[in-house]
């Protein structure tokens, strides 16, 4: 399996899971960390789409320093679905 296939089914994993828990529980936050650095843009708006009508159970708070996902989150949706914060990089 591609690095991109093994990260999207990971994922589907843990979406998979979140949902059961949520729908059975209290809602906890989904915190992720670059989880789209192997998938291809289209591949990422569709997960981009996923995340969304996820966050409408529970937090969803995805950390990337890839920029592209900025622009990619703007082309489905509108900025009032999301908060983004954006952090100055700092030169060492």
């Amino acid at each position: 399996m591609s690095d991109g296939t093994t990260d999207q089914l990971y994922l589907s994993l843990r979406i998979a899971s979140l949902e059961k828990y949520v729908n059975e529980y209290q809602p906890i936050p989904f915190i992720v960390d670059d989880i789209l650095v192997h998938f291809d843009d289209e591949r990422s708006k569709e997960t981009i789409k996923i995340l969304l009508e996820l966050s409408k159970q529970t937090q969803i708070i995805f950390f990337s320093h890839h920029s592209r996902l900025i622009e990619l989150m703007r082309e489905v949706t509108t900025e009032s679905s999301y908060q983004l914060t954006e952090l100055n990089t700092v030169s060492v």
